[in-house]
């Protein structure tokens, strides 16, 4: 019994990091499944990781804004060989100075040994001191749209500091984020699509402003349908305005706060970011 339960959960994640693999655009209703023994296993193993395997820093601006973060370097790097960079970007809950409340779910996913022994790369978490996107009302939409604070220039002078210092391949610069960190991840393709080579937003509110700065850009919108915090409608609007380089998984009864099940943690989201490469 224990057997056949855990090949037909093994096959529910295969089927749902396939079709977002053949996939690389359109919009997709993804049914949720049942929240497992096995599934809170793998949330618990990824959650436990420790801390300390991300280096601790602090970087400051051009604006003289001082921005804590963590680095993950990948533990057995090969001469002249260059490594993806993944930035990871935390909800309001993680705002602060105390760098280490950002090292939530997503960023130690990346870190796991089981994903770096597949995709090795180099991981930042950086902390904001403030909120990274404000929400304000679109008035022709009549929706929710985002707009990205300083502090958001000061991690991408961050990104160009470890650009010139690490082994880091410059195609292959990738920017993932949850609740407020979703919105920054649109924020920041939008502000420097010539630096991203795809991105990944979890439940946010997205920017409109600037969708054909973004029609080269992969992105993978997911959102809970029964989201109330981050109504799912702004995301339905820019998926609408995108230039069809947008996957949009919208998953049935998910709210804002239990999305992270094993539909897309394990292999999903790096293998489909890590396919991605700039031309």
């Amino acid at each position: 019994m224990t057997r056949l339960f855990l090949v037909a959960l093994a096959s529910i994640t295969l089927l749902a990091s396939c079709s977002a693999n053949k996939k690389q655009s359109g919009e997709f209703t993804i049914e949720n499944t049942a929240d497992t023994t096995f599934s809170k296993q793998s949330v618990l193993k990824i959650k436990s990781l420790d801390n300390a395997v991300f280096d601790a820093a602090t970087f400051t601006g051009n604006d003289k804004i001082e921005i804590k973060y963590r680095l993950f370097k990948p533990k057995k790097q090969k001469n002249n060989k260059k490594y993806p960079l993944v930035v990871l970007f935390h909800g309001s809950g993680a705002v602060g100075t105390d760098n280490k409340s950002q090292l939530g779910i997503l960023a130690k996913l990346f870190a796991v040994p089981d994903i770096q022994e597949k995709y090795p790369a180099y991981i930042l978490a950086p902390q904001f001191p403030t909120r990274s996107s404000d929400y304000q009302k679109d008035t022709k939409r009549n929706l929710l749209s985002s707009t990205s604070r300083p502090c958001l220039t000061t991690v991408f002078q961050l990104i160009d500091s470890l650009k010139s210092n690490l082994n880091i391949d410059h195609k292959r610069i990738y920017v993932i984020g949850f609740s407020m960190g979703g919105s920054t991840v649109i924020n920041s393709l939008a502000a420097k699509p010539e630096l991203f080579a795809a991105g990944i937003s979890i439940s946010g509110i997205p920017q409109f402003d600037k969708t054909q700065e973004l029609k080269n850009t992969p992105i993978w919108l997911i959102h809970g349908i029964d989201d109330t915090e981050n109504p799912i409608n702004s995301d339905e609007q820019f998926y609408r305005e995108s230039d069809k380089n947008v996957l949009f998984w919208k998953l049935k009864a998910t709210a804002h706060d239990n999305i992270f099940t094993s539909q897309i943690l394990e292999e999903t989201l790096p293998k489909w970011l890590f396919a991605q490469r700039k031309k």
